[in-house]
C-alpha cells in the first residue's frame, strides 16, 4: 500500500476531536479490517511513552491519512446546520402557538386554554426529561432524534454513519450523552419560548384583547387560588397579578376596565416567562455544565476492543536504551548481502518480512542448514531479495509479524515471491494479533501457515552439507 507522509495540522486538534477521532478509528478497525499503520507507528513510538497518548496520536495520524478527520468535521458542520434549522423551526412554532392562543382579538381570550397551549407540551416534555434520569430510562427525546435524522440527511460523506456512531459511543462512555441530548432539547424549547414571548409582546402591544376564564366544574374561588399560585413567581419578577375581585369578575359576564385587561396581559407574559422560558434556561445550563464536566474527564480505556490489541505494539517491551560500551570490531558495518543466488539453489531459506527494528534475528532454533536471507524492511531489501531469488531455494520460510495487517502491498509482495519460489510457507510471529486476517489473505493466495520453526524444519529432509 502506498502511503504519503502523515501530515500534522497547523495547530493541535481540540481535545474532544482527538477522542472522537480515536473512537472512530477504533470502531472502523473493529468492524472492518485493521488499518496499515507501519509509518504512523514509527512516529508514535518517538513520542512520550504513555499508552493513552500514543493511542490518540496514532488515531490522529490515521484519521488524517484516511480522510476520516475531514469527514468528522463535515459531520460536525452538518450537525450545527441541522441544529440551527431545528431551533429556527422551534422559533417559528413558538410564534405560531402564541398567535393562535391569542386569536385575532374578535372574541375574548380563554386564559385557561391559552395557558395550556403555551405551557402544556412544555410541561409534559420537561417531566419526561426528568423521568429519564430514573434507572433504565432512555435519554433520547423526539427532538434529539429529529436532529440526528436531519444531520444524517445533510451529512453525505462516506463515513457519516461512522461519525454518528463514534460520537454516540464516545458520549455514552463518558456518560454525557443524556446531557447533550437534554441540552439540544432545552435549547429547542428556549427558541420556541423566545418566539412565543416576542409574539405576545408584539400582539398585546398592538391589539386590544379581552381576557376571561370559563369553567363549569370549578368555582370562582378555585380559579382565584390557581391564578395567584401561578402568578407568585411572575410577581416576584415584577409582573402584575390581578387581585381577587378582578379574577372573580373575569368570568365573561362582567365588563373589565383596560387596567384589568393589562394586568391579565402582564400575568400571561409572566407565566410564560417564569414557568416556560426560565425552567428551560436553568435545565439547559445544567445540562451544558454536566456535559462539559463529564467530557473533561474523558480518557482512553486500553481494554476496549481495538485498543487492547495495540498495547504490545504501542508499548514494546524491548526498547533501545543506548550503547553501554563500543562494540568490538569495525565501527561500521555494510549492508546485508545474504547468501549468493548459487548457494540458495535447491536449499532451504528463511526471510523476515517487516518485523521491525526490535525483533531478534535470526530466530532462535534456526537450523544450521537453513540459509538466512535477512530482513526485508524496505524497497532496497526487496530488490536485493529478488536478485538473490534468480535461482530460488527449494523451500522459503517467510516470517511475518502477526500484529501487522496484510495490506495490498503485502499481498503483492507475496505474489512476487510465489512467482520466484516453488514453495513458500509463512510463520506468524507475535501472535495471535491479526492471525485471522493473515489466514484469510494467505488462503486466498494458496500459501500455507506453519505453526512453528521446528515444524517447518521437520516437514522435509534437510539438505546434505557433507
Amino acid at each position: 500500500m502506498t502511503h504519503h507522509t502523515p501530515s500534522s495540522p497547523a495547530k493541535p486538534d481540540p481535545r474532544f476531536l482527538r477522542y472522537w477521532q480515536a473512537e472512530a478509528v477504533r470502531l472502523r478497525e473493529t468492524h472492518r479490517e485493521p488499518l496499515d499503520d507501519a509509518a504512523e507507528l514509527r512516529l508514535v513510538l518517538q513520542g512520550p511513552p504513555d499508552l493513552g497518548d500514543r493511542i490518540l496520536r496514532r488515531a490522529g495520524l490515521l484519521a488524517e491519512r484516511e480522510g476520516l478527520r475531514r469527514h468528522l468535521l463535515q459531520w460536525a458542520a452538518s450537525a450545527r446546520i441541522a441544529l440551527v434549522l431545528v431551533w429556527g423551526l422551534a422559533l417559528g412554532a413558538g410564534m405560531g402557538t402564541a398567535a393562535a392562543a391569542l386569536g385575532t382579538g374578535d372574541r375574548p381570550v380563554n386564559l385557561a386554554l391559552a395557558l395550556l397551549a403555551l405551557l402544556g407540551a412544555h410541561a409534559a416534555t420537561l417531566l419526561i426529561w426528568l423521568l429519564s434520569f430514573l434507572p433504565g430510562a432512555t435519554p433520547s427525546t423526539g427532538l434529539s432524534r429529529f436532529w440526528l435524522w436531519l444531520t444524517a440527511k445533510l451529512a453525505r460523506s462516506p463515513d457519516a454513519a461512522l461519525a454518528a456512531q463514534a460520537l454516540a459511543s464516545l458520549l455514552a462512555r463518558a456518560r454525557a450523552w443524556r446531557h447533550v441530548l437534554g441540552g439540544i432539547s432545552h435549547g429547542t424549547w428556549i427558541a420556541a419560548f423566545t418566539g412565543a414571548l416576542a409574539t405576545l409582546l408584539v400582539l398585546l402591544s398592538t391589539r386590544r384583547y379581552a381576557f376571561q376564564w370559563e369553567t363549569t366544574l370549578l368555582s370562582p374561588e378555585t380559579f382565584v387560588s390557581v391564578a395567584h399560585a401561578l402568578g407568585a413567581l411572575p410577581a416576584w419578577l415584577g409582573f402584575s397579578v390581578p387581585d381577587g375581585a378582578v379574577i372573580v369578575h373575569s368570568d365573561g359576564l362582567h365588563d373589565l376596565s383596560a387596567a384589568a385587561q393589562a394586568q391579565w396581559s402582564s400575568w400571561l407574559i409572566g407565566c410564560v416567562l417564569a414557568w416556560g422560558l426560565l425552567p428551560r434556561l436553568v435545565a439547559g445550563l445544567a445540562s451544558l455544565l454536566a456535559a462539559r464536566r463529564r467530557l473533561r474527564a474523558l480518557d482512553i480505556d486500553p481494554g476496549l476492543p481495538g485498543w487492547l490489541e495495540l498495547r504490545d505494539r504501542l508499548m514494546p517491551r524491548h526498547r533501545t536504551l543506548g550503547i553501554d560500551a563500543p562494540a568490538p570490531g569495525p565501527a561500521t558495518r555494510g549492508p546485508w548481502t545474504g547468501p549468493s543466488p548459487t548457494a540458495l539453489t535447491g536449499a532451504h531459506a528463511v526471510l523476515g518480512f517487516e518485523l521491525g527494528p526490535t525483533t531478534d534475528w535470526p530466530p532462535a532454533g534456526l537450523p544450521a542448514w537453513a540459509h538466512d536471507m535477512g530482513l526485508c524492511d524496505s524497497r532496497e531489501d526487496r530488490r536485493r531479495i529478488v536478485d538473490q531469488l534468480r535461482r530460488p531455494p527449494q523451500r522459503l520460510l517467510l516470517a511475518c509479524d502477526a500484529r501487522q495487517t496484510p495490506d495490498r502491498g503485502t499481498r503483492a509482495w507475496l505474489a512476487e515471491l510465489q512467482r520466484l519460489c516453488p514453495h513458500i510457507d509463512v510463520l506468524l510471529l507475535h501472535g495471535p494479533g491479526r492471525t485471522a486476517i493473515w489466514r484469510e489473505a494467505l488462503d486466498a493466495q494458496g500459501i500455507a501457515i506453519t505453526p512453528s520453526l521446528a515444524h517447518w524444519a521437520d516437514a522435509g529432509p534437510a539438505p546434505d552439507h557433507d
